[in-house]
């Protein structure tokens, strides 16, 4: 298995905030970016480059089981830009049936939880529920997968689905089902990746309890595509949000790389939208 070079994600971000300002850069911070990247590229004994470690790609089911235990322990830079979001549109529907798809280990089951919804949390992965379960008792939870969930039709007044469909390689059928289960007027809340970042490179990246990581399949789908799944599952979209990544955000993405690059992660990421999220209701 090839080994992830660190090194070149430090020079990828050098590269990107050299390419977003270029037009407007002034020659001296241009200089600086081209200095840092002549001198990590001429020392590869040294670190960025000399840091090297195994990062394969796992499917859904394995990427999960393994991430379990530490999904709530280790800071992730796109829950942080998307909790809050989803926390707000979570607020702004009347307390009603909710179905939270994809729940994991259960982080917005819990909000809908204390906040007086009936919750159902449905996944695909055991190990992610038994998290759930430990953590949440009293909420009913079911093993089911995206395209197939075990509720009847129009049980649900709304459905939350956070961070799932970027392992989806088409959107139609998990959103045939999200709209199914969800009463005629009812309401989704989505939120995922933001295709941007996935075109830089982003993906579901996991730091295992053993020590290892991964990073799990996941497909990069544009707005367009979003798009044209609401309208083939009977949806209108109501609200769309792209939170951009601050401070915290960069640090986090850094890979503790700040004391090496720090200014070019700012200059290639403060402001770069993050997550994409979504508020929908059904005809």
């Amino acid at each position: 298995m090839d080994r992830v070079n660190l090194g070149h994600y430090v020079v990828g971000m050098e590269g990107v905030a050299l390419l977003r300002s270029y037009l407007r850069a002034n020659k001296e911070k241009a200089n600086t970016r081209i200095a840092e990247i002549r001198q990590f590229v001429t020392i590869p004994d040294q670190p960025p480059l000399a840091l090297q470690f195994e990062v394969p790609e796992v499917a859904v089911h394995k990427g999960y089981a393994a991430w379990a235990t530490t999904y709530d322990v280790i800071p992730n830079p796109l829950i942080s830009l998307e909790e809050p979001v989803v926390r707000t549109l979570i607020d702004s529907l009347p307390i009603g049936n909710a179905i939270d798809a994809a729940c994991g280990t259960g982080r917005h089951t819990k909000y809908l939880h204390a906040r007086g919804h009936t919750v159902i949390g449905v996944d695909t992965s055991p190990e992610m529920l038994q998290r759930a379960r430990e953590a949440l008792p009293s909420v009913e939870f079911q093993v089911g997968d995206l395209s197939a969930l075990p509720l009847p039709n129009g049980s649900m007044d709304f459905a939350v689905c956070s961070l799932a469909l970027t392992h989806c390689p088409d959107l139609r059928p998990p959103m045939q089902e999200l709209a199914r289960v969800v009463r005629p007027g009812g309401h989704i809340i989505l939120s995922d990746f933001h295709p941007f970042m996935g075109m830089l490179g982003g993906a579901a990246f996991f730091l295992a309890a053993d020590g290892s990581s991964g990073y799990v399949t996941g497909y990069v789908h544009h707005h367009s595509a979003y798009w044209q799944a609401f309208a083939a599952a009977g949806l209108d979209v109501l609200q769309c949000e792209e939170p951009v990544n601050g401070e915290n955000e960069v640090v986090l993405m850094s890979s503790g790389m700040m004391d090496i690059a720090g200014e070019a992660f700012r200059s290639a990421l403060l402001g770069v939208p993050g997550a994409l999220i979504w508020l929908l209701r059904r005809h």
